[in-house]
């Protein structure tokens, strides 16, 4: 062995320094396409939920069509109605024709109209149907529900459509609800949230078609043996009776309230509530009205999808209107209402209206306050009621309308949504004396507070209102 290979050293091992690029290179790749996943997830998902919830669309629903379905036509309707295999939720978007009441009674407040419906369901002989945002486990809610159990266990048909979310069916109202229905009493769900179920509680199956996804049946009504018919914007909740939320009900008699049965038993049949008395006709719903009424009324509906004769029906009566517009609604925030507002106290009309003094929503009422100055300008009288003013009513000349309608994105497009329109000078009259006048008598002049940061929160959510 020569001096040059005894001092020559061992080669030292070859370090892989691609293969460990290509493996970090990997590594990279596998996180960008996960990333890309994720937001192309997200993206999705997003304009799903604006497609499906937030997006606002309008079909032309109003004045009613011709072929809208008559008082004389609503028990044909609903029968051939609840022929359909799988009715579903859209399918309750349904014209309904100008008809007539024979008795408008007004209900000012909780103490008046809560202890009368519980009157009502207490003397009902044959059915008692209950369409309800808001049923929840209070005092009221409660003795509402045990008079429910009684009547039910004493042969009465009992049938009930709620939110899940405005009624808590699903978590503090749910014992309440367990028990009417362990006594017999039907119940169906509208589920704002999934995963949304069809069919009788508590044992409902899943949906696959998860389409009551953020849509709220924000709609109040009850017939009681197919005779007489309430709509309004109040709740079975103890905040209504204590006025901590002031609202208002009517009771109607007449031709309208065979339509305001449609109503319910469409809604309950695509709710997936089945009907005991489906074979042949639909008679014992539909009770032949004495005397059918004078009064001229059209029951109206917003159904998410673009059928909204009631957003278009209360912006008519606005633009109509030319001597007096009485407005009392929580939730004032939607432009085109505002503008039509501004352009009725420009050419004129004596403007009122009656807005909370302590909202439960403070986003609508910054939007609204924005508004102020313009409102004001134009000659509005803006009242603050010293408590939640949540009722939906709107007197525009000799034609009101009262229901669940609040002037704002929700009600008026995604929402589903009931009301009255009746056009009649007496009833507009009554409604003035008895709803209106009496909260502008428990009013102060409404206004915004000054500060900076006040005007930023208004110009933040009055460029928002798309979303209030």
């Amino acid at each position: 062995m020569n001096q040059n290979q005894e001092h020559t050293s061992p080669p030292s091992p070859t370090i892989p320094v691609a293969r460990r690029g290509s493996a970090r290179s990997r590594w990279k790749q596998r996180i960008r396409r996960v990333l890309r996943f994720s937001v192309t997830v997200l993206v999705c998902l997003v304009f799903i939920g604006w497609w499906r919830v937030l997006r606002i669309v309008e079909g032309d629903n109003w004045p009613p069509p011709a072929d809208a379905v008559t008082a004389d036509e609503a028990q044909g309707m609903t029968e051939e109605f609840l022929r359909r295999s799988n009715p579903q939720c859209d399918d309750v978007a349904i014209a309904y024709a100008p008809t007539t009441a024979s008795d408008v009674d007004l209900f000012s407040g909780g103490a008046q109209f809560l202890p009368a419906i519980l009157n009502d369901i207490t003397n009902a002989k044959s059915s008692i149907h209950v369409m309800m945002f808001g049923f929840l486990s209070g005092e009221w809610g409660t003795r509402i529900a045990d008079t429910l159990i009684v009547k039910a266990r004493a042969g009465v048909e009992v049938r009930i459509s709620v939110d899940g979310y405005g009624s808590k069916v699903s978590s503090t109202s749910k014992a309440m609800f367990d028990a009417m229905a362990e006594a017999g009493v039907q119940i169906v769900v509208n589920d704002i949230f999934p995963l949304q179920e069809n069919g009788l509680q508590p044992d409902p199956s899943f949906s696959l078609l998860q389409n009551e996804l953020g849509r709220a049946d924000h709609r109040k009504m009850l017939v009681i043996d197919g005779e007489r018919g309430w709509i309004g914007g109040g709740g079975f909740e103890d905040h209504f009776y204590t006025d901590g939320f002031h609202d208002v009900f009517v009771q109607v008699r007449g031709d309208i309230v065979l339509q305001m049965q449609a109503v319910f038993l469409t809604s309950f049949s695509a709710y997936g509530g089945p009907l005991a008395r489906t074979e042949g006709s639909l008679n014992f719903y539909f009770p032949d009205p004495v005397p059918p009424g004078a009064i001229p009324v059209t029951l109206l509906q917003n159904i998410p999808g673009g059928f909204v004769p009631g957003t278009e029906a209360s912006r008519e009566i606005i633009e109509e209107s030319t001597e007096r517009l009485e407005i009392m609604n929580p939730y004032l925030t939607d432009a085109g209402i505002i503008d039509r507002i501004v352009d009725a106290a420009d050419r004129g009309v004596a403007v009122h209206i009656v807005v909370p003094g302590s909202s439960n929503n403070a986003p609508a009422d910054d939007a609204l306050m924005y508004q102020h100055g313009r409102l004001t300008d134009a000659g509005v009288q803006l009242w603050s009621y010293p408590t939640v003013m949540h009722a939906k009513v709107t007197v525009a000349d000799d034609r009101v309308v009262v229901g669940t309608i609040n002037y704002d994105a929700w009600a008026l497009y995604r929402n589903l949504e009931i009301a009255l329109l009746i056009d009649d000078a007496t009833i507009a009259d009554e409604v003035v004396s008895t709803f209106v006048e009496p909260s502008v008598a428990t009013s102060t002049h409404s206004g915004p507070e000054d500060g900076w940061s006040e005007d930023v929160k208004r110009w933040f959510w009055n460029k928002f209102t798309y979303f209030l």
